[in-house]
């Protein structure tokens, strides 16, 4: 399966985890005797709002999904914005990714403040995203919210705990 992680906003920023899980569909994690989710495989990339449906169609490649994205929250940070139309953009994105989401796959929508705290750089790097993301901080913030979902949702065990075997 492919958690695709998205970072909404005026340069998207997108993740691709490949999971194998647990063929039932059910997470790993609670059943006895099942082994945990692995992550075999990781894609990363920053587009422009336009293309942003385009290559989450092609990412998902028919096979099951899950889309992990981080919702907007209108307070301090997002009136800090670079430009006052920077939000208006992101809600259309968003909107859009919603939309493009609930026809195709199961739709985790996160804060960013309910993800950050957990997904830190060191998680990241014990799941090999750090490097990956290098250089794309919109692409950095899209596997923070991937690897949240793949986690919490997916059996996908804590990088940073004993059974991870990434």
């Amino acid at each position: 399966m492919y958690v695709i992680g998205v970072d909404p906003g005026p340069l998207p920023g997108i993740v691709r985890l490949h999971l194998i899980v647990d063929s039932r569909g059910v997470e790993p994690s609670r059943l006895i005797g099942v082994e945990p989710s692995r992550l075999i495989g990781a894609e990363a990339l920053q587009v422009t709002p336009g293309v942003l449906l385009t290559v989450a169609t092609a990412l998902c490649e028919g096979i099951g999904q899950a889309l992990a994205y981080e919702r907007f929250v209108v307070g301090r940070r997002a009136a800090r914005s670079a430009t006052a139309a920077a939000g208006t953009r992101t809600r259309s994105v968003i909107g859009a990714l919603e939309e493009w989401g609930h026809t195709r796959c199961k739709v985790h929508a996160r804060s960013a403040a309910e993800v950050k705290p957990w997904a830190t750089d060191a998680r990241l790097d014990a799941a090999g995203l750090l490097e990956l993301t290098k250089g794309m901080r919109h692409a950095r913030d899209a596997a923070r919210h991937a690897l949240f979902c793949a986690v919490r949702d997916y059996g996908l065990p804590d990088p940073l705990s004993r059974k991870a075997n990434l």
